[in-house]
């Protein structure tokens, strides 16, 4: 626990003077503000602007999640050929942790903060809603974070911003009808469907049941698939010895 501490202090110490932690604080605020102030202006009815906003959020993240992993791994690529990742501890998988724990921890970081400094200014819904849909963006993006890790480690940044941008037009394509049978089983829809279900909810109270079914079955779904890839991950991580160079 103490060399996982360590290591996160570390990582953080390593982002201080990149575009990381600027990323994370700079895009959501203007995202918010941007928002709000488009929303002092339109005639849509409540629940649609903060329908719109979540959604918007939602479609941005895997985008985002795959610039950002593919940033994050590159540094310590270029820091020795991940030889800084490899060899820093006895356990290799402490590092791999510390990577995941600072990625997941700036992402929480950036959504209460988009999530937040928009419920400030839209003070429509009472709190416990924003903190639900904060909960709901933030669990069902750390499917991605995970993967996104592995595709940096194993085949670069391009491959990982490659993945994101099909990632937020598959995120969008999951709102539309397409998306109504399969999009529990799809990860990219996850955080997008989730907000869109707390928004029906609150605004029908007496939601259907099939609704309620869907959601449960998708939050199952979900938990088991990020239990399966991360313990997959770890397995990988221990037997991975950097990217060769053909890869």
């Amino acid at each position: 626990m103490i060399a996982l501490l360590r290591c996160i202090k570390s990582d953080f110490y390593k982002l201080r003077h990149t575009s990381i932690p600027w990323i994370h604080l700079l895009i959501p605020l203007a995202g918010a503000i941007m928002f709000l102030a488009y929303y002092r202006l339109s005639s849509f009815d409540s629940v649609k602007k903060i329908s719109g906003y979540l959604e918007i959020l939602a479609i941005a993240f895997p985008l985002l999640i795959g610039i950002i992993s593919g940033i994050v791994i590159e540094q310590e690529e270029q820091a020795g050929n991940f030889q800084t990742l490899l060899c820093s501890t006895k356990s290799k998988c402490t590092t791999y942790l510390s990577k995941l724990i600072v990625l997941l921890l700036l992402e929480s970081f950036s959504i209460i903060l988009a999530v937040g400094t928009f419920a400030l200014g839209f003070q429509t819904m009472p709190n416990i809603f924003y903190l639900k849909a904060a909960g709901a963006l933030v669990i069902g993006n750390m499917f991605l974070y995970i993967l996104h890790v592995f595709i940096s480690l194993q085949f670069g940044k391009g491959a990982s911003t490659g993945l994101g941008v099909v990632g937020s037009l598959v995120s969008a394509l999951m709102l539309t009808g397409l998306g109504d049978k399969v999009w529990s089983w799809v990860p990219w829809a996850w955080g997008v469907r989730f907000c869109d279900y707390l928004v029906f909810a609150w605004a029908n109270p007496s939601a259907p049941t099939e609704a309620v079914f869907d959601t449960k079955q998708g939050i199952f779904i979900m938990l088991f698939a990020i239990g399966m890839l991360f313990f997959s991950s770890l397995f990988w991580f221990r037997q991975w010895e950097g990217r060769k160079s053909y890869d």
